[in-house]
């Protein structure tokens, strides 16, 4: 009786050591590739032009000038440092895990070809292509398929397809017309004016019966020192000339004594508004609803409306006295029910 249970044991033991022994061998196998194999082989500090596409057509180019990552399609308008920078490293640290597939028929089932992709990113230095990444379907989270360049192994890696923009709006430097709100020591915009003090926001020439609404004014000086824009519409001469004339005007004095102008237009195109900065050689665009604060602010808007005045009491008035239902109103009651009168003969 004890055999047949001693040999089931056996069965089971060899069974769990053969299990174990497999688990090992995968880890300590898939741990090699993560450790030793990048998926794209170079140095990111030797990058000097990165294009994106994806399967709908759109692209997007960027290039290193002079040390700077700019946007060539937006008459040269600097990017992201910081956000270049992470895209590359990001890129650089990506390694080759085990294949999820090698064939021609996986590549289209996971977009990752030539023709199906979500993106493509190539890399180029000195004019030549250094390494190429195709970014396919996610299967989870912050995670995509992804092949490189001409080979047949496919990955996933831990990465977004949005971290691979498309397009010029995804990384333009949406800071460059910022001025630190601590810098700021006034604000004049029509009839508003506001004073600033160590990055804090207080209305000026208030009256005594005026009461201030602060989050208006402070949304509002936000508004003005952090400038959102859609698009570069152009650069130079030419192009800032279209907002000249402006509809809006908001003026900017700095702690340092220098100012900065705000010159804001309607768009001839309509739901936008175009505008340029005294401080920079770009005429930007931005939607109506972006900019609304600025364009709408009125010294109305910041402090409270003032209550209505009560209206003094008034006596009531006299109510008529009631009509008897058979007493005559007037000389065409007075005649209705009698008898007409006769005329001779009548």
């Amino acid at each position: 009786m004890r055999r047949p249970i001693v040999l089931v044991l056996t069965t089971l033991l060899g069974a769990q050591l053969a299990l174990a022994l497999a688990v090992a061998f995968t880890r300590s196998d898939h741990a090699a590739f993560d450790a030793k194999e990048p998926l794209l082989a170079f140095q990111p500090a030797r990058i000097d032009q990165i294009a994106i596409d994806d399967d709908a057509g759109k692209t997007i180019e960027l290039q290193k000038q002079d040390g700077k990552w700019v946007i060539p399609s937006s008459a040269g308008f600097p990017a992201d440092q910081a956000k270049v920078e992470s895209f590359l490293g990001k890129l650089a640290g990506l390694k080759k895990g085990l294949p999820v597939a090698e064939t021609a028929a996986a590549a289209e089932r996971f977009k990752v070809t030539e023709k199906t992709h979500d993106r493509r990113v190539v890399l180029s230095s000195g004019g030549s292509k250094v390494g190429e990444l195709l970014i396919g379907t996610s299967p989870s989270y912050r995670q995509v398929h992804v092949r490189a360049g001409d080979a047949a192994g496919i990955y996933t890696v831990e990465l977004a397809a949005y971290d691979a923009g498309s397009g010029a709006d995804t990384w333009m430097n949406r800071d460059l017309l910022d001025t630190p709100r601590d810098k700021i020591a006034s604000i004049t915009l029509g009839d508003v004016t506001i004073d600033g003090k160590d990055g804090k926001f207080t209305l000026a020439g208030l009256t005594n019966d005026q009461k201030p609404l602060p989050d208006k004014i402070d949304a509002l000086a936000s508004a003005i020192a952090h400038p959102l824009f859609d698009t570069v519409q152009g650069k130079g001469k030419d192009a800032l000339a279209q907002a000249d004339n402006p509809d809006v005007e908001a003026v900017v004095k700095r702690t340092d004594g220098s100012t900065v102008t705000y010159r804001y237009k309607k768009d001839p195109a309509g739901g936008a508004y175009l505008f340029a900065s005294s401080a920079q050689d770009y005429l930007f665009r931005v939607a109506d609803t972006e900019v609304a604060p600025i364009v709408q602010a009125k010294r109305t808007t910041v402090i409270e409306a003032p209550k209505p005045e009560a209206k003094p009491d008034q006596p009531p008035e006299k109510a008529e006295p009631p009509v008897a239902p058979d007493e005559p109103r007037n000389g065409a009651q007075a005649s209705h029910g009698t008898e007409p009168s006769k005329g001779p003969g009548g």
